[in-house]
């Protein structure tokens, strides 16, 4: 999900610059302001509760944490509230990243800082990758109202592919009414344009349960529901009406 359009340029220089930092400790400074500003910035419908994220930051800061990596960075410079935030999971098991929270301040949207913390999650996605034996992500993988103009910008600038599926992320509900959502992917090691709908079903899988802490998916609706429009394919590749590479 992501609240901020990319901009093509970020001038992060300067006197007290602002400087991308990985936060580890639940109870910094930073983290709290990283998580006031993810929970005002989307609707409880659309955000894991915020224990749940303060528990991910936690378990790192412990060791806790294995092959699915939990990542919270935030924009910062001395004696100033963060600019920004982004949250991001690398998935172990589909070799992807998954950005969940991109946020920025109001005052300092238009300036480029959500490419900047999104480049830099991209860059961890690539370490985790290479970390647990891959060469490479395969791709990073996310999550935005279907009509947000930035999709479409990624769609054109970075080759990112919409799935052909009715997306439903956990806090949504078939036939309630809820504004679309559209689940993407960025290819970087795999470019494939179509994949085997078994992938799908794992990466759906992982989503659910590492990214989103779902304990249990297949008991879930809105999971229950996206299984079912798969059943029958076998390849699931972009989804139609949007311009680019991908559609």
């Amino acid at each position: 999900m992501s609240l901020s359009e990319e901009a093509d340029h970020a001038d992060l220089g300067g006197a007290g610059a602002l400087r991308v930092v990985e936060v580890d400790d639940e109870r910094s400074p930073e983290a709290a302001q990283a998580l006031d500003l993810i929970e005002s910035a989307f609707r409880r419908e659309d955000r894991q509760p915020m224990d749940e994220m303060r528990s991910a930051i936690a378990e790192k800061r412990l060791g806790l944490t294995a092959a699915d990596e939990f990542h919270l960075l935030v924009l910062t410079a001395p004696d100033r509230p963060i600019a920004g935030a982004a949250v991001g999971v690398f998935l172990a098991s589909v070799n992807a990243g998954f950005i969940t929270y991109l946020a920025v301040r109001a005052e300092h949207r238009g300036q480029g800082y959500a490419r900047v913390l999104r480049g830099r999650l991209i860059e961890l996605f690539r370490e985790d990758a290479r970390r647990t034996g891959r060469d490479e992500v395969s791709w990073v993988i996310g999550e935005v109202r279907s009509d947000n103009p930035w999709l479409k910008g990624l769609i054109r600038r970075r080759g990112a592919i919409p799935f052909d599926l009715t997306y439903y992320h956990p806090g949504m509900r078939p036939g309630r009414g809820d504004p679309p959502f559209t689940l993407y992917r960025q290819p970087i090691g795999d470019r494939r344009v179509e994949l085997p709908v078994d992938l799908i079903r794992q990466t759906l899988y992982a989503l659910y349960r590492r990214g989103y802490r779902i304990r249990h998916p297949l008991q879930h609706e809105a999971f229950d529901t996206m299984l079912r429009e798969l059943e029958g394919r076998e390849t699931v590749g972009a989804a139609p009406g949007f311009d680019g590479p991908g559609g």
